[in-house]
């Protein structure tokens, strides 16, 4: 299976210090990667948030790290007016360009605590697979402070169940060799998306603490997808973890883990479920 030449491309380019590197900020590096292969979110999602925060087609929607657009575009499909908040400048001319066709798309490279430029107050602001890269200590006044009186924030995740498949103990001994820092994390190594790293047990109760939001509501979703060699390593290269090893590290990694998930027939069937939670603001 030939791994990837965009993908290698883009590693070998990518030479800098991890001291230059903050882990929030790796995602621009392989951008293009981050767009083809993350997974979508599914249609029941925006139908459950539209159903319970209410939005009204007049609010606007602020997309807190919209990274290449994929939580915005459902929206924007539906004739919301969406802004999106994007501190990478790879991600976010991703974004502009893939949305550019719908004129009430917008995107300001920023990140929710540093952005300024808010001239309208947001009836929904929401966070996919972004919230936990947000500043803990001041996210919830951020968000906040940027939603007019009874809008909403909606926090979601794309997240895969930790299910066996047959190549995990062989790859296991791949990450131990070349990776051995991600011994106490043993699948979190196996695709983007199985963190959230948050503040409190879980984040309705994360929510709650702020105590700027209303009752928490939440919603669960299970899928299915087929994960191909190829969709797998690519995946891999855009986890953040994978992005802080060292280049050769990584590559030497990411081509023995494509031989593995090969030799076992070159695809595994993954669940996903994806997480929301959303409040209303109550300040």
């Amino acid at each position: 299976m030939d791994v990837g030449c965009l993908g290698l491309v883009g590693d070998l380019a990518v030479m800098h210090s991890n001291e230059d590197r903050p882990q929030s900020r790796v995602f621009g590096e392989v951008a293009e990667i981050y767009h083809h292969y993350r997974p979508e979110y599914p249609d029941r999602l925006f139908e459950w948030i539209l159903a319970t925060c209410g939005t009204s087609m007049s609010d606007l929607v602020i997309d807190v790290g919209c990274g290449t657009g994929k939580a915005s575009a459902p929206l924007l499909e539906q004739g919301f007016e969406v802004l999106g908040l994007e501190p990478d400048p790879a991600m976010a001319g991703i974004a502009r360009r893939e949305l550019e066709r719908f004129e009430l798309f917008s995107v300001d490279q920023s990140t929710l605590e540093e952005w300024t430029a808010a001239e309208r107050l947001a009836g929904l602001v929401i966070a996919g697979q972004s919230w936990h890269w947000t500043n803990p200590d001041t996210r919830f006044q951020r968000a906040a402070s940027i939603l007019k009186p009874g809008g909403w924030l909606c926090v979601f995740w794309n997240r895969p169940e930790h299910e066996k498949q047959e190549f995990d103990a062989a790859t296991d001994l791949i990450y131990a060799e070349l990776a051995p820092e991600f011994d106490n994390k043993p699948f979190v190594v196996r695709l983007p998306g199985s963190k959230a790293a948050i503040s409190a047990d879980t984040p309705d109760e994360e929510i709650s603490v702020s105590g700027l939001f209303g009752p928490v509501q939440q919603f669960q979703f299970e899928w299915e997808m087929i994960i191909s060699t190829d969709h797998h390593v690519q995946n891999l290269r855009t986890q953040s973890d994978h992005r802080m090893l060292p280049t050769e590290t990584r590559n030497e990694l990411i081509r023995r883990v494509a031989k593995t998930i090969d030799d076992f027939g070159g695809s595994y069937k993954q669940t996903f479920t994806t997480h929301a939670y959303a409040a209303k603001l109550s300040v």
